[in-house]
């Protein structure tokens, strides 16, 4: 996968967007990575959400704990941000995935 898409959270607001298998916010801040396809880890290691609806992050609260291996943020350039979207109904158990400006 090496085109960029673009993500927002359950809210509607512009998070970011995805290259490989690395999530960035607009300015270009490594913000974690995606595994098994759909959850994202931060750089820490601790789970941050996952992708649901095709292109929006959202937090699971079960999965809050879970964890995954340390990464070495890397930068890249600044791109354009993206007007935010219109918000979703938060789903029971979840909450909204930090909105990154």
């Amino acid at each position: 996968m090496n085109e960029s898409k673009n993500f927002w959270n359950w809210r509607g607001a512009y998070v970011g967007y995805r290259l490989n298998d690395s999530l960035y916010s607009p300015d270009g801040q490594h913000l974690g990575l995606f595994y098994d396809g759909d959850e994202v880890y931060g750089c820490d290691g601790n789970y941050l959400g996952e992708i649901r609806s095709g292109d929006r992050l959202i937090s699971n609260l079960a999965k809050k704990r879970w964890t995954r291996g340390l990464v070495a943020p890397c930068a890249r350039k600044h791109v354009p941000g993206f007007a935010n979207a219109s918000s979703k109904n938060m789903p029971a158990n979840f909450e909204d995935f930090l909105a990154h400006s």
